[in-house]
């Protein structure tokens, strides 16, 4: 694989990283499983349209407002996942599948149902030289972006005191409970957290995966499949596993184009079969 190919599939699997790490979240510290995660990331495209992210002061308004509406729409996903913990994944599977199921429809009487075109704004709209080839500079952009993002977020559940009461609940909700912490309080926090992730990888990775008909469906496929690689809950794991899951991806559209969708199928099969725990080492690493 050529240099620009490597950094390809690293931009590729950064983009899905960032998407299923807000999956992971949800499912390693909640123990809810959402149908609903693609459509977040249909917002944040969403949002990078209507707000003209291809201009600066747009791209910038659009990363501003994927925080409140990921907060929002992590609301609603609490509220509505809250009250079925109980009742096992099935049920806060068809819950968050009704979701995703009025999100999609929104979305087609607000955009017509077509691709939203997507560009970066001007700065960043450009060219740089890797090994002699011409690549777009958004995507070495995006890759550093979607790097900082897992420090942050790998920091903050392994080294912080928001990450410790996170895993308390996460562990025992109800010795957290007896302790004054409040699982619910968290259950929202959390899940909008993941929300916020999904919607602010919509918006950053616009321009290398639009937003159109079937791209939630895409996004949470792929989370999904980066969740059981690198072991639910896993964060480290999920890493490894995204850019596993974008080499194989980059490499298959070259080298295989017509195997290419069953290859990362494959590898997710012998993954399970060899390792069920997945590429993680340990839930919170």
């Amino acid at each position: 694989m050529t240099a620009v190919g490597i950094v390809d599939a690293v931009a590729c699997g950064l983009v899905y990283y960032v998407v299923a790490s807000g999956l992971t979240l949800i499912l390693g510290s909640l123990r809810v499983l959402t149908l609903a995660h693609g459509s977040a990331y249909l917002a944040g495209t969403s949002l990078a349209w209507r707000l003209h992210a291809d201009t600066l002061a747009g791209y910038l308004a659009a990363l501003g407002a994927a925080i409140p509406t990921g907060i929002a729409l992590g609301a609603v996903g609490a509220a509505l996942t809250w009250p079925l913990r109980r009742h096992g994944h099935l049920a806060q599977a068809l819950a968050t599948l009704g979701l995703s199921l009025i999100a999609a429809q929104m979305f087609a009487a607000a955009t017509g149902g077509g691709w939203l075109p997507a560009t970066p704004p001007p700065p960043l709209d450009t060219t740089v030289s890797i090994a002699g080839a011409r690549y777009p500079a958004y995507r070495l952009l995006f890759i550093a972006a979607a790097l900082l993002i897992a420090l942050i977020l790998w920091a903050t559940m392994s080294r912080t005191t928001a990450g410790l009461t996170v895993r308390a609940v996460a562990d025992d909700p109800a010795m957290a409970a007896s302790i004054g912490i409040r699982p619910a309080l968290v259950h929202t926090i959390v899940f909008a957290a993941g929300t916020v992730l999904a919607v602010l990888a919509g918006v950053l990775a616009a321009p290398i995966v639009p937003g159109g008909p079937g791209t939630d469906e895409q996004m949470l496929v792929m989370s999904l499949l980066i969740v059981v690689l690198g072991g639910a809950g896993d964060l480290r794991g999920a890493f490894v596993a995204a850019l596993v899951t974008g080499a194989v991806t980059t490499i298959g559209v070259i080298t295989a184009p017509a195997v290419a969708p069953f290859l990362l199928f494959a590898v997710l099969v012998a993954v399970v079969a060899i390792r069920p725990s997945g590429l993680g080492s340990r839930r919170w690493a």
